[in-house]
């Protein structure tokens, strides 16, 4: 299996998250908690395995605690946030709105990390934002309606797991198994209170073990495995099998179509980010 096959494979993998999020019976909490307290731990088993003494994981983390704990919080957030949203809206509006976060991703590297950016990338920035704004349009902005909601959800997410790639920067040199087990034991710790005091619902264990084992374990594995032969610009262009793929997953499991507003704005959303990430590759 080449380096493509592989990454496409994961996006196709991972473009059915939200289907088998609604499978498991749980909340947004409860599928964020189960996914990275059981990746965590079967991310540990392999470690381990490979003879990674945990001492070396100690120290790294009382070494980069500050940065490790942004990135485990915000990976716990982008989840939960997610997750709950499937629940609220239809997996198109979810997946679409939440494709915001690479704009927004960078929008913080320039305000954050002080990256100049072009007139073309300020003209794609809106861009994606005003396909934002006509999907939203088709809804009741009305906190009570579950869509808007749904919506507001998604985008937070997008907020959120913009965060991973810009707190990244402060981690590298980190190997990616030993990053990916302590980003999610952080996460972990962050949301079990939560857990205690909420609880989550009656879990589906199979759909539970889909999402830990396919959509966590194995879609990473194929996922950066195949970075080794796939430039990172390319990958970044086969992430749309991820959406594209999802919004098929959800015709055809929940029969969902897209409405005329969601269709348009979620294909202005992926047209600008899909442009902004060429034009940074060139």
């Amino acid at each position: 299996m080449n380096g493509r096959i592989k990454i496409a494979t994961a996006m196709l993998i991972w473009g059915s998250v939200g289907i088998f999020s609604r499978f498991s019976n749980l909340s947004g909490l409860g599928v964020a908690f189960f996914r990275v307290s059981l990746g965590a731990l079967l991310l540990l088993a392999i470690l381990m395995g490979k003879g990674e003494p945990l001492q070396s994981v100690l120290s790294l983390l009382r070494a980069r605690w500050k940065p490790l704990l942004a990135l485990g919080v915000s990976l716990a957030l982008n989840w939960v946030f997610l997750f709950t949203a499937f629940n609220y809206t239809t997996i198109a509006n979810a997946v679409l709105v939440y494709y915001l976060a690479p704009i927004i991703a960078t929008v913080i590297s320039w305000r954050f990390l002080g990256e100049r950016l072009s007139l073309k990338s300020w003209l794609l920035i809106g861009t994606a934002f005003m396909g934002l704004i006509l999907i939203m349009s088709g809804q009741n902005v009305d906190l009570g309606d579950r869509d808007f909601m749904g919506i507001l959800l998604a985008l937070a997410a997008a907020f959120f797991y913009a965060l991973i790639p810009n707190l990244g920067r402060f981690l590298r040199g980190i190997d990616g198994k030993t990053l990916t087990f302590l980003q999610l034991a952080i996460a972990s710790l962050v949301l079990a209170p939560f857990m205690a005091l909420s609880g989550a619902g009656e879990p589906t264990w199979w759909a539970i073990f889909v999402l830990v084992a396919v959509h966590t374990v194995l879609a990473l594995f194929l996922y950066m495995d195949g970075l080794k032969e796939v430039e990172v610009n390319e990958a970044a262009l086969l992430s749309y099998l991820d959406p594209m793929s999802a919004i098929v997953y959800a015709f055809l499991i929940f029969g969902e179509v897209p409405g005329i507003r969601t269709a348009i704005g979620g294909a202005i959303i992926l047209l600008a980010s899909l442009l902004d990430i060429r034009a940074r590759g060139s």
